[in-house]
């Protein structure tokens, strides 16, 4: 829209043309939004939220204490992404990818590549293995990998920016992109 359209609005709604100004340049001055003072419409960036829970056993082969030991979680995943809004859908990204992606891990041993245990385990059913000890913290850089190749896969223009792995209703490992 136009400034010009902007006042000739404003005028005909009784609204004085310097608040108008001063409301468009607040809107102009928001990140994100479609309002661009080159008269140049922008697109959007939508954020979306999801949780997803699953089962599964692990073990840390480098640590000293109780988590040595092969023990389950009930895992709580939460998951915020970002990015454009298809076009044709209205969707950023279809919430059941994100859990899909997630309950790839639901009842599953997840162990170190590394670990001993991998061996004995995959003679009776399949392990997950990861490249370090699979940490709160490990998992949460796996599973945003794995959600933002999915989203690539799918050719969505979307990144999780910020994602929890709680292990406890007390404990959580959390990575964020800082600039989104």
């Amino acid at each position: 829209m136009y400034l010009t359209e902007i006042y000739t609005n404003a005028r005909n709604k009784f609204i004085h043309y310097a608040i108008a100004l001063a409301c468009l340049y607040v809107l102009v001055s928001i990140d994100n939004n479609i309002i661009s003072p080159s008269r140049i419409v922008l697109i959007m960036i939508s954020r979306i939220y999801k949780n997803a829970y699953f089962d599964a056993s692990h073990r840390l082969l480098h640590y000293n204490g109780k988590c040595a030991n092969l023990h389950g979680h009930r895992w709580k995943v939460e998951v915020w992404v970002r990015g454009s809004v298809d076009k044709v859908t209205g969707i950023l990204v279809d919430y059941n990818l994100i859990r899909e992606t997630i309950e790839q891990y639901d009842h599953q041993v997840i162990l170190n590549e590394e670990d001993p245990m991998v061996m004995c385990l995959e003679r009776f059913q399949p392990v997950i293995t990861t490249r370090g000890d699979p940490t709160s913290e490990l998992l949460a850089d796996i599973i945003r990998e794995r959600i933002n190749a999915e989203c690539n896969t799918a050719g969505l223009d979307a990144v999780v920016v910020k994602i929890r792995v709680w292990e406890s209703p007390t404990c959580f490992a959390e990575l964020s992109d800082e600039t989104g």
